[in-house]
């Protein structure tokens, strides 16, 4: 699930040259598509000034790019690709994605993949448009046409909310009653580096949770802290998370 601390490493190092590239040529300069714990580990051992920021073309998007000396997302050197095809044709993430890596590129190359009714919007570096339009004419053995878009993104993820009592907010708890296992089987998630927490793996079972945390556990899902209500009468906090599909 997460990375190596050679890669974390290497993800610090990157982004640190940004910086200093920015400053010295005094113009805004970027660095990826980057993951959620790529951008993660950059925002929690760089300090950062109001002109580092990170930009993925909506609010709430996972692969983000990070730029120095920046202050307008409009510089970020990224476009957003419609691919318009036929209504009745239900085409998912990983076609596109896969269509994507098929021509070569990289992937750090692609941010988000938005799926709607009839399009899709994918993010991509600014450099790569001509190629993918040239070379993609399908998506599997759908056809699709391709163009730029700049209008308005409006996306948030669907999700379920789940409310139940803890015994505590540890993560070994959490785990327990979100996957319906456990605590030793939790334990053992835990410690296999399964689990992450705003989107660094962590195998310390007893971390203690709190609200607005982030938690992903592999096969499971992602899940969403959200809330606290009370006690039951037994003392077992009550709280609400919400899982996303």
């Amino acid at each position: 699930m997460g990375t190596s601390v050679t890669e974390d490493k290497l993800v610090i190092s990157k982004a640190n040259d940004v910086i200093y590239l920015a400053d010295k040529r005094h113009s805004a300069c970027f660095y990826g598509f980057l993951n959620e714990h790529e951008a993660q580990v950059i925002k929690d051992n760089i300090y950062l000034t109001d002109n580092c920021i990170f930009w993925g073309g909506y609010n709430g998007a996972k692969r983000v790019m990070f730029g120095a000396n920046c202050f307008d997302y409009s510089v970020f050197p990224f476009l957003c690709v419609k691919f318009t095809y036929k209504k009745e044709y239900k085409l998912t993430h990983r076609d596109f994605l896969g269509a994507l890596m098929a021509t070569g590129i990289e992937r750090s190359t692609i941010g988000d993949i938005v799926i709607y009714d009839g399009y899709a919007l994918v993010f991509v570096k600014t450099e790569m448009f001509e190629y993918i339009k040239a070379e993609i004419s399908k998506i599997g053995r759908v056809g699709v046409d391709i163009t730029i878009y700049d209008g308005a993104i409006e996306y948030s993820e669907d999700f379920d909310v789940l409310e139940f009592t803890v015994s505590s907010y540890r993560l070994d708890v959490f785990v327990s009653a979100l996957c319906h296992l456990s605590r030793e089987k939790s334990q053992e998630i835990i410690k296999a580096d399964l689990v992450s927490v705003n989107h660094n793996v962590v195998d310390n079972v007893s971390k203690n949770l709190k609200v607005g945390d982030i938690i992903t556990i592999r096969k499971y899902g992602k899940f969403e802290f959200t809330g606290e209500d009370g006690f039951s009468k037994k003392g077992r906090a009550r709280v609400s998370v919400n899982h996303f599909r």
